[in-house]
């Protein structure tokens, strides 16, 4: 009879250590899953939650915002799904946690990345100002702006140095440098973590001569000054060549008239 009793209490000790193993087994931890992992500030992120506490109230918390990010209602199978907006926080990684109201709770990492959210003009001419805004950035930390060649993302033609606010954000004016027209990018990197943002695109028309307005007085100086004068070679003459010829006077000939008829008269003497 001792024999009896004694196996009898086994069984009843092993039937109830497999319904302990058994019930504890198929109670599995809450879980949540997050989609994105990362994003800007102002993104949505997906949230969706299992094995929570049936038709009970799930709220949603952001690490370190005592503020309640969203709020929900489990099915009866203690599943939800919820979204909610990432905050003004610097880069980082932070934890999504979502509790019932048993006290089931649950968390996944999100990572914040920084980001350029606004470019106050997309085109102008070398020299034009523009106000660069962004958020995501590391607290009180060194950002720089960059200005990269379209064809060669390791040319960078500017940069200027920037800092953050404790809220990892900036706003900051930046000139466009000298160069010739073209579309360029525009981003800015995390000095702390490294992490650049998606690139702005910035075009630099082709710039045309502006014609110049004279007056009347200086288009007329300025017409005397390219007219070149005309010039014409004067004519030279030619020289008339000198001729000398004896000047024949009337006392000369009278005198050749006489000694002709002199000589003729001795020349008949002699024959006679």
């Amino acid at each position: 009879m001792k024999f009896v009793k004694v196996l009898k209490l086994l069984l009843v000790a092993s039937i109830a250590v497999f319904v302990i193993q058994s019930s504890s087994a198929v109670i599995p931890s809450p879980s949540i899953k997050i989609y994105p992992v990362n994003g800007s500030v102002g993104s949505s992120v997906s949230i969706k939650g299992k094995d929570f506490s049936i038709e009970s109230e799930v709220r949603i918390f952001w690490e370190g915002k005592d503020k309640i990010m969203a709020s929900t209602k489990t099915d009866s199978k203690g599943s939800f799904s919820a979204s909610i907006t990432v905050p003004q926080v610097p880069c980082g990684y932070y934890r999504i946690k979502a509790i019932d109201e048993v006290g089931f709770n649950a968390y996944s990492t999100f990572r914040v990345t920084p980001k350029i959210t606004k470019i106050s003009a997309t085109k102008g001419s070398p020299g034009t100002v523009i106000t660069i805004s962004g958020n995501g950035f590391s607290a009180d930390s060194d950002v720089e702006i960059r200005f990269l060649d379209p064809f060669n993302e390791t040319w960078i033609i500017s940069q200027k140095l920037i800092r953050s606010n404790d809220t990892g954000v900036i706003q900051a004016n930046f000139e466009i440098p000298q160069t010739s027209e073209g579309e360029y990018r525009i981003y800015a990197i995390d000095s702390k973590t490294g992490l650049k943002t998606e690139y702005f695109k910035f075009t630099v028309p082709k710039t045309t001569p502006v014609p110049t307005t004279t007056t009347s007085n200086e288009q007329s100086n300025k017409a005397n000054q390219t007219t070149k004068p005309t010039t014409t070679a004067s004519r030279v003459t030619p020289k008339t060549p000198v001729t000398f010829s004896p000047k024949s006077t009337p006392g000369f000939e009278f005198l050749l008239g006489v000694g002709g008829i002199a000589a003729a008269f001795l020349m008949s003497r002699r024959r006679r």
